[in-house]
């Protein structure tokens, strides 16, 4: 049978998918000896929800929501990975974002079905190729051999992907993370599809307001705090922090929880957030005030200052976005109207 065909019509198949689950490996294209165990289901919008098997051999889930990336992981997985932040202790068993770069794969960008296709279709047979019989896991299948890798595609009409093993997976447009992957291919009901957005929107809206960022790298950029508090106990704290990662492009949501002490007036809190750029440096200020009443003789008291630096994966607003653009998409993949130009989400 010529291949040409064949492996377009299975493709097509897969284009058309509202979903897909994919069950293997995947790998650095040039370093295989790290090699990730994962199942994932990934939705036509490039929504995507699944499992991977740590190095410590204990498994561990992600999830992708419009182009975000989200881990949750035990301590053994972060401690094999070089992220340096100061609430690196927070990481172990909570929701973090990462980059599909530290990740290895961009589920959402390349195994949306379209996307996916799109990808597979750059690497055709050639025009004279065959299609050859053989069993894979007991059933009769299709081997066809393609540019950078091999597709299993059922024998029995209508004909669909079974397997891929492609040596470099890429975005089609070339941007993005490329991954070397050998999966299987499974079904995906309506029902599965469902129970996925609907734990994507309650991890948005339940877990996600305290999840960490792990994409850039952050640290106090001066050892002392500076401030300085006002007669009547109105006082201001100011922390000036650095991102040191060395990336040149994007940006972080880092936090400084302020306390100020006095053994008399007792301790008071306050907090503030910013935006860091890559490289760059940012000044956070926060104030409390002791409301202390005028008198005819005025105390002098000393204040303690301390502060402690975090990150946070979304802001308030970018969580209501993606709890928004989360049913958007669930309504598009359900109806059918979701394809290739499905929105990709911004940078936050």
């Amino acid at each position: 049978m010529s291949a040409g065909p064949l492996f377009e019509e299975a493709v097509a198949a897969l284009e058309e998918a509202a979903a897909i689950q994919i069950q293997g490996q995947f790998s650095d294209p040039d370093d295989t000896s790290d090699v990730v165990s994962t199942s994932v289901t990934v939705t036509n919008t490039g929504a995507a929800l699944g499992t991977f098997q740590a190095r410590s051999g204990s498994e561990a889930d992600y999830f992708e929501a419009d182009g975000k990336l989200f881990l949750k992981a035990d301590s053994d997985y972060w401690l094999t990975h070089d992220v340096f932040n100061p609430d690196g202790d927070a990481y172990p068993d909570h929701w973090v974002r990462v980059t599909q770069e530290q990740f290895g794969l961009d589920p959402g960008g390349v195994l949306a079905p379209p996307k996916l296709a799109e990808s597979l279709r750059a690497q055709a047979p050639s025009d004279n190729a065959e299609a050859v019989e053989e069993k894979l896991d007991g059933v009769v299948v299709y081997r066809v051999d393609l540019a950078g890798g091999t597709a299993w595609i059922t024998s029995e009409a209508p004909h669909t992907l079974v397997r891929m093993q492609i040596e470099e997976l890429a975005p089609a447009d070339g941007e993005g993370v490329a991954s070397r992957i050998d999966a299987s291919f499974a079904e995906v009901d309506t029902a599965t599809v469902e129970q996925l957005y609907d734990d994507l929107v309650a991890y948005a809206e339940e877990e996600l307001g305290s999840a960490r960022d792990a994409r850039l790298e952050v640290a106090w950029a001066e050892e002392e705090l500076g401030g300085d508090c006002q007669t009547g106990g109105a006082c201001t704290m100011i922390g000036k922090v650095k991102e040191i990662s060395g990336a040149t492009e994007g940006s972080i949501l880092v936090r400084m929880d302020g306390s100020f002490t006095n053994d008399e007036l007792g301790e008071k809190t306050c907090n503030t957030t910013g935006s860091l750029k890559a490289g760059g440096t940012l000044e956070l200020s926060c104030s409390i005030d002791y409301a202390l009443a005028p008198s005819p003789d005025p105390v002098t008291y000393q204040i303690e200052f301390k502060a402690k630096l975090s990150t946070r994966a979304l802001s308030g607003d970018a969580r209501e976005e993606l709890v928004a653009a989360l049913k958007e998409q669930r309504e598009a993949t359900l109806s059918g109207d979701a394809g290739e130009d499905a929105d990709e989400g911004e940078e936050a």
